[in-house]
């Protein structure tokens, strides 16, 4: 809890507290769906600052063993600005990481990068944000054949796998954040070859009108487009990933599938040189809060 001469007591949110959440962000103009909190709570540790019963500030810790932990949507309400809740907020989730001696990664917004520059952590890449709007007649489904492997639907028994998978690309078990976006999902699909075995995998779900694409994890990117299109094929709307910025061909094939480049976010870290894993495979995040 906070210090006697602090003025706001700092705690958790806990699984009751989405609607305080979302309140959070719309207050500096984030664009979140009702569930979206939800993934968020159920997935790691969110801590604020209380007046009295309003929450005024908010930040995601999770943590992923001893190896990595990532911090997401650090946000203080705009009429609670500049008094340093901010990096009381980071302090504290520094401390947290500390107790395993992890190394912490966030994706940076422009305004917190002074912030986290000023705590010492490093871009050592970027997330590269793209969208694209559906047409009115909506897409072409493009079936692929059963000789580039197998595709096969995200359920339960596919799920261990995908697991193991996301571990060797993100080089951290995250089993917690694929179980969360799991429940959450539109569509989820894999790739397996033909003596079985997984190839590639990706998760998309809803925010409300927009279809969230990611984790996207493959070995070579002419399987994440395939992947890509039978995971956004029914969707009416409009369509968004997070793609890092080591995937140069991919982005350049999204391009020419009409999707547009609307920001680019350091990726930044504190207490390791490099992210862990084989970022290669990587080829969109699953979500900038979990790394």
């Amino acid at each position: 809890m906070g210090a006697m001469n602090e003025p706001y007591a700092l705690g958790s949110m806990n699984a009751g507290d989405g609607a305080h959440l979302l309140a959070l962000t719309r207050s500096v103009g984030w664009h979140f769906s009702v569930k979206q909190p939800d993934l968020y709570l159920r997935t790691g540790l969110v801590v604020g600052h209380r007046d009295g019963e309003k929450w005024i500030s908010c930040a995601g810790f999770y943590a992923y063993g001893q190896a990595l932990a990532s911090i997401g949507h650090l946000i203080v309400d705009p009429a609670y600005q500049g008094q340093g809740l901010g990096k009381r907020l980071m302090l504290h989730c520094l401390a947290e990481a500390a107790k395993t001696g992890s190394a912490v990664t966030l994706v940076s917004t422009k305004s917190g990068f002074p912030l986290y520059t000023s705590l010492g952590f490093q871009t050592v890449g970027y997330a590269h944000r793209f969208l694209y709007d559906v047409p009115a007649e909506g897409l072409r489904h493009e079936r692929s054949s059963s000789a580039e492997g197998d595709l096969v639907p995200l359920n339960e028994a596919v799920l261990p796998e995908v697991i193991e998978m996301d571990q060797t690309a993100a080089g951290v078990r995250r089993e917690r954040v694929l179980r969360s976006i799991d429940e959450h999902k539109i569509s989820g699909w894999a790739v397996r070859d033909s003596s079985g075995a997984m190839q590639g995998y990706g998760f998309a779900r809803a925010k409300d009108d927009i279809l969230v694409v990611g984790p996207l994890v493959s070995s070579d990117a002419d399987m994440a487009v395939r992947l890509l299109k039978v995971l956004i094929a029914e969707w009416q709307g409009r369509i968004q990933l997070d793609v890092p910025g080591v995937q140069v061909s991919f982005q350049d094939r999204l391009r020419g599938l009409d999707f547009r480049e609307t920001s680019v976010s350091p990726q930044m870290l504190l207490g390791a040189s490099s992210l862990p894993g084989r970022r290669e495979l990587l080829f969109a995040l699953a979500d900038p809060a979990f790394g």
